[in-house]
């Protein structure tokens, strides 16, 4: 499939049902598909959406999808990405975590960390893509980290 560019900035109060639709698109098939409806629950997204940085791609006049983080003194955690089934398979994840990666650098960060379900293939494969590690977290849930350039390196 031919590969978009798209444009990340960070989500505003107007962006706010659509993320919360993108995410009801994105990830209720997905707890569905891996046999666990009862993951998914619209008032989460609503809570990290309140809680998390949020950065909005937008391909063209739509939204591509969107990433939610968090950072602490020395990691940016990747809580949460969502990319619309019309843009997937066209470089819209890349191109957000690439984003994450670039903010995390800027503030300084050590290292990127994201949690992923041992199942979750595509999302394995987009993390190992961008030189992320693994390890189990526990019996579902893979730990993916990413050392970042530090200014002392």
């Amino acid at each position: 499939m031919e590969r978009i560019k798209c444009e990340i900035r960070r989500a505003g109060p107007a962006d706010r049902g659509m993320l919360v639709l993108l995410a009801e698109e994105t990830l209720h098939p997905l707890a569905e598909g891996a046999g666990h409806p009862e993951r998914y629950h619209a008032a989460d997204v609503v809570v990290l959406l309140d809680r998390a940085e949020v950065f909005v791609a937008r391909c063209g006049e739509e939204p591509g999808g969107f990433v939610a983080v968090e950072a602490d003194e020395d990691a940016c955690t990747v809580r949460c990405i969502c990319v619309s089934p019309g843009f997937e398979a066209r470089g819209v994840a890349n191109q957000l975590l690439d984003w994450v990666e670039g903010l995390a650098i800027e503030r300084r960060l050590s290292r990127l960390v994201a949690y992923v379900p041992a199942t979750d293939t595509p999302s394995l494969h987009l993390y190992k893509g961008h030189g992320f590690s693994s390890r189990p977290e526990d019996d579902e849930m893979l730990a993916l980290e990413k050392r970042l350039p530090t200014a002392q390196d």
